[in-house]
């Protein structure tokens, strides 16, 4: 029984190394998840921060655009009411319409804009510039025509000037424009990246907490089998303290007999030898 007991406790101790070996291989493998989870997270931070930052210079962007394009539509209500006289002055004076000039003027606007924010073909981009100079020539003609009335001329000087002031601003605005589109643009970027990284930092996260949950469930297991183990010594301990007892009172059941015999053969006179007067000294009996 004590041979099985100890073959049993010997099965648990290699258990028990088992899982104990397999505890710290999750644990490192927990720890690498943790890790990268960690690096990912890092990184899904410098992105969010890079596209707050690009977030706000948009928005720095979209208020100077406000401004600008506030300046610039009190430019064009200003030219707007040169331009109303200038149409008073040119019925008396029987020239060609100025709001016909001025829908001109606004249509070579409407198209070099378009040249500057399209991405356009270089056919498509030859006939653009070859249109805006057609309608520039004409620009320039229906201009000469207008300038042949002193008065009207300066009423339309005046329109021009805050005209041509309103179109800096509106050049601002254009470029102001394409810079918060970039900014835009690159804010998205930013954002998905991090959403990219997010998903990665996600699944290292799960497997960290897998191999955490198995390094538990392991260190559950090994602790269980310590338990085991320190019954097992518990019982072979005792059954080790029995036998030994057992043996013990054996030896001392053999050792009061042999000395009682001894002890008889004194009383009826036999000689004893000294091993056999010790053996009765050591004796429980002594001599009675």
């Amino acid at each position: 029984m004590l041979e099985e007991l100890e073959e049993r406790r010997a099965e648990i101790i290699k258990k028990a190394e088992e899982y104990k070996v397999r505890r710290t291989e999750l644990n490192s493998e927990a720890s690498k998840w943790s890790e990268l989870r960690d690096e990912l997270n890092a990184r899904i931070k410098e992105a969010v921060e890079k596209a707050k930052g690009f977030k706000q210079q948009r928005e720095e962007y979209e208020k100077l655009i406000s401004s600008k394009k506030t300046k610039r539509g009190e430019l064009n209500r200003k030219a707007s009411s040169y331009y109303s006289m200038v149409e008073k002055q040119r019925r008396r004076s029987d020239i060609q319409s100025i709001q016909a000039f001025e829908r001109l003027r606004e249509r070579i606007a409407e198209l070099e804009l378009r040249q500057q924010v399209e991405v356009l073909s270089k056919d498509k981009e030859k006939k653009l510039v070859a249109r805006i100079t057609e309608l520039r020539r004409e620009f320039d003609r229906m201009e000469k025509e207008l300038e042949k009335d002193k008065k009207l001329t300066e009423l339309l000087k005046k329109a021009q000037k805050y005209r041509v002031e309103s179109d800096k601003y509106h050049e601002e605005v254009i470029n102001l424009v394409k810079q918060s589109h970039e900014c835009h643009d690159k804010m998205v970027t930013c954002f998905k990246e991090a959403d990219r990284i997010r998903e990665k930092a996600d699944d290292a996260h799960r497997l960290f907490l897998e191999a955490q949950r198995e390094a538990d469930e392991a260190h559950k297991r090994y602790i269980r089998y310590l338990r085991d183990m320190k019954d097992f010594d518990r019982v072979i301990g005792g059954l080790r303290r029995k036998i030994r007892e057992d043996w013990g009172f054996r030896e001392r059941m053999e050792a009061r007999k042999k000395a009682k015999g001894i002890y008889d053969k004194f009383r009826e006179g036999e000689k004893i030898s000294t091993e056999d007067l010790l053996l009765l000294q050591r004796s429980e009996m002594g001599l009675k």
